[in-house]
């Protein structure tokens, strides 16, 4: 499932009308439409970070995302200096408080990458000594991404989400109409809905490996687990080892068969436990 949230419905019209989107009468709280089939929920938060936080916390604790599943915030922004254009944010600075956030980009794509401002208010076109000092070359400004992100973190890791943003003007956002933002997105129309197009592809790919594999990675992460005397954490972090090394083709089990014939597994007690799993982590990475 592709999770896409955006700041207004002017925003989302475009991608409700491509991907054939339907509302949720369910939810009652904010505006959401989905269409199962296309493996997309799309909601609408509302302006600013509180909001934007509200949202998808409310949408994922309803609808629980899966290792596999992306959460995708596009909308549009300000930019502090330079040209207009469409951006995939590669860092994120809250305004508020300085802190800075980096969403793992980890897929191929045709976007330039940018640093993104979250602050409370739109911006006035005064650019703040921090901004300045640590992106001379320009940034962009929005009122929601660092909410999202901070909020997606509870239930995606940094690679399952995504920030896509388009620049609609300079510090004068009081002055953009929701028909020229229409207009906007419409003209990028072709690599947003391109973008999406590849996300689902992505997410489709890895549930398919997930099901295909499922079985065997059961069978040998319990075995392990016994044999290593886990704990519930420590089950817990050898299974995410595991699909993480299957997934990204390492061979896993002539790894874990070569300690089975060196003697070092099983293991007499979880201490040693313990010195196995570091060993195996050693041997995969």
């Amino acid at each position: 499932m592709i999770y896409i949230f955006t700041a207004l419905y002017c925003e989302a019209s475009l991608f409700i009308r491509h991907f054939q989107l339907k509302k949720n009468p369910d939810n009652t709280r904010f505006l959401e439409f989905y269409n199962e089939t296309a493996g997309i929920r799309l909601t609408v938060t509302g302006v600013g970070e509180i909001a934007a936080a509200a949202a998808v916390s409310s949408v994922c604790t309803t609808n629980r995302p899966m290792n596999g599943d992306i959460l995708l915030n596009v909308g549009t922004c300000a930019r502090t200096s330079g040209n207009g254009g469409i951006f995939l944010c590669n860092k994120i600075m809250e305004q508020a408080t300085g802190k800075t956030f980096y969403p793992d980009i980890l897929y191929r794509h045709e976007f330039s990458e940018e640093m993104i401002v979250t602050g409370m208010t739109p911006w006035d076109g005064n650019v703040s000594d921090s901004v300045s000092a640590s992106h001379p070359d320009g940034a962009l400004y929005d009122m929601e991404a660092a909410a999202v992100y901070q909020s997606g973190s509870y239930f995606c890791g940094p690679h399952q989400m995504m920030f896509l943003k388009i620049v609609s003007d300079q510090g004068t956002a009081k002055a953009v109409s929701k028909e020229q933002v229409e207009h906007l997105m419409e003209a990028y129309q072709e690599p947003l809905c391109g973008f999406v197009g590849q996300l689902r592809n992505i997410v489709s790919d890895h549930a398919n490996r997930e099901n295909r594999m499922s079985p065997r990675l059961e069978a040998m992460t319990l075995k392990l687990c016994a044999d290593m005397h886990c704990s519930k954490v420590m089950s817990d972090s050898l299974r995410q080892h595991i699909r993480y090394f299957v997934l990204s083709g390492t061979d896993v089990r002539s790894a874990i068969q070569g300690m089975y014939e060196e003697g070092l597994l099983p293991c007499k007690d979880k201490r040693e436990g313990k010195l196995r799993f570091e060993e195996l982590k050693r041997r995969l990475f």
